[in-house]
Order: structure tokens, then C-alpha cells, then sequence
């Protein structure tokens, strides 16, 4: 009910993309936060605060901890990963956690045709052609 997606949803990344690469990055932030275990990762800035998030097994309705975060998968598609928060991040913590976003959406520069699709799907061609 929450979510903006399905969570089955999955769409294609660029020939062009290579995962090797995006998740040789995502692992900084398993060194930067151990407690992520290896797990997928992810942060999110939420106000004046940030919190990481992890891959969670759950399953059925989204726990209050818990969102989707749309991330890339080996297969070349990108997916709704499940994930919960474990905890909010320093201000030092978050400046280290966005220096790797940043390179992270650089693996990702030649997605924008799939990422302008979801943003279409998600806020209906009613909203965007108002703007």
C-alpha cells in the first residue's frame, strides 16, 4: 500500500552498465558502517537526519523501519531492494556516506532514460505535464 512501485518490478539497465563496478563502490560503505554485514546498503536523508538502511529477508506488509530503495542487481536490471533502518548517521557519517553516493550515481549516468520511465510511472504524466 506504501509502496510507489511493485516490488516485483524490474527494468532493464543499459548494456553499458557494469555491476562489477557499482558494487565495488557500494563496498566502501561496508567498510564505512561493518554493521551492514555485506549486506546490500543504502542511506537515506530524512529532514535533518539520515539514517543507513540494510537488505532485509522480511516479507509481506513494510514494517515502520522499512522502505525500498530502487538499486542494481547483477543481472543488469534494477529492482526495489527491501531494506530496513538500523540506525541514523553522524553529520561526519553522512558526508563520508554521500562522497560514495556520488560516485555510486556516477555507475549509474547512463541510466537516464529507465530512471525519467520510473519517475514517469510513479508521478503520472497528469502531474509532470502540469510543471
Amino acid at each position: 500500500m506504501y509502496s510507489f512501485l511493485e516490488p516485483g518490478v524490474s527494468y532493464p539497465l543499459p548494456k553499458t552498465f557494469s555491476f562489477e563496478d557499482y558494487i565495488d563502490t557500494e563496498r566502501e560503505l561496508w567498510a564505512l558502517f561493518p554493521e551492514t554485514d555485506g549486506k546490500r546498503v543504502n542511506f537515506c536523508q530524512m529532514g535533518l537526519t539520515a539514517q543507513i538502511f540494510v537488505e532485509s529477508a522480511e516479507s509481506g506488509d513494510l514494517e515502520s523501519n522499512e522502505t525500498y530503495f530502487l538499486m542494481p542487481c547483477s543481472d543488469r536490471a534494477l529492482r526495489p531492494i527491501r531494506m530496513r533502518a538500523i540506525r541514523r548517521l553522524t553529520l561526519e557519517e553522512f558526508r563520508m556516506s554521500h562522497i560514495t553516493a556520488i560516485r555510486l550515481a556516477d555507475k549509474l549516468a547512463g541510466t537516464g532514460k529507465v530512471m525519467e520511465a520510473i519517475h514517469m510511472q510513479i508521478m503520472g504524466p497528469e502531474i509532470l505535464d502540469g510543471c
